[in-house]
């Protein structure tokens, strides 16, 4: 008799789509997209995407992006996300650090 064990795999729905189209809406574009994180355009914010509740965008902000800035990219965000039914979620900050000798980087998260 033969038994078979079938494992389903399930992926979680991102929309990226909608996060390119409300970013562009703002002047803003996408400059890479890796698994659950959506990298903008001169790194002053990226989002995170949220895979138990998909209308949730978690937005991190770079340390580097002073106070004023960061008002108006949340202000700017929020709105946007807002007519495509998305949440923008304030969780924190994130610092990109260069790997010595590589081209390779790592994200530090500073949640909230």
């Amino acid at each position: 008799m033969w038994k078979f064990n079938r494992k389903i795999m399930t992926i979680a729905f991102r929309p990226l789509a909608e996060v390119k189209m409300m970013l562009e809406e703002i002047g803003n574009d996408v400059s890479y997209a890796y698994d659950d994180l959506v990298f903008v355009e001169h790194t002053a914010f990226m989002f995170q995407f949220d895979d138990e509740n998909p209308e949730n965008l978690k937005l991190y902000l770079n340390t580097e992006v002073d106070q004023k800035e960061s008002d108006d990219i949340k202000k700017n965000l929020v709105g946007a996300a807002q007519k495509r039914k998305l949440k923008i979620v304030d969780s924190g900050y994130f610092k990109l650090k260069e790997k010595e000798d590589t081209e390779e980087f790592d994200i530090l998260f500073f949640p909230k």
